[in-house]
């Protein structure tokens, strides 16, 4: 089921993200919904479902944001690793677990992001960048996450409970 819904989902977030979030921006910024999105479903999900939505997501969200393309897909692949430092150990990841993994997942995001643009030659002070704009939006983020947490962990509860019926 979550394969109809996912990338459809993506491609969704990522067209609200180009625009219609920046007429509601807060001090200039915006949450990435799609990054967010991405997290969550990864702690409660799994990986088997988070890996095709990150493809699907770098690829949607690289059409929309007028960034050199494959910036994106390329921003969005570290959030892969999080299962390898999650560890198998950690079946369902808790609240917490997933607010510092999104909290690392944005610094991440937004570094990939000012790499590329460094490399295309659009130099920039990385400590403005960290203080202005990186912090700022990882606490945006993070208010995004609760309401995405629960709804995404509502939905996977009633999944795991129609699989034992």
């Amino acid at each position: 089921m979550s394969y109809y819904v996912g990338p459809p989902l993506m491609l969704l977030l990522a067209l609200m993200e180009a625009s219609v979030l920046p007429m509601f921006r807060i001090g200039g910024l915006q949450p990435n919904l799609v990054l967010v999105l991405l997290v969550v479903w990864l702690m409660l999900r799994g990986p088997r479902e988070a890996f095709i939505l990150i493809a699907v997501s770098g690829v949607c969200v690289g059409l929309v944001d007028g960034a050199p393309m494959g910036t994106a897909l390329l921003a969005l692949a570290p959030v892969a690793l999080l299962q390898e430092v999650r560890g198998s150990q950690l079946r369902e990841s808790g609240l917490i677990l997933t607010t510092l993994f999104l909290l690392l997942m944005t610094f991440a995001y937004h570094l990939i992001y000012f790499a590329v643009f460094a490399i295309h030659g659009e130099n920039g002070d990385p400590l403005s960048a960290l203080i202005r704009v990186i912090i700022p939006t990882a606490f945006l983020n993070v208010l995004v996450l609760l309401p995405a947490y629960f709804v995404i962990a509502m939905s996977s509860q009633e999944t795991r409970r129609a699989g034992y019926v």
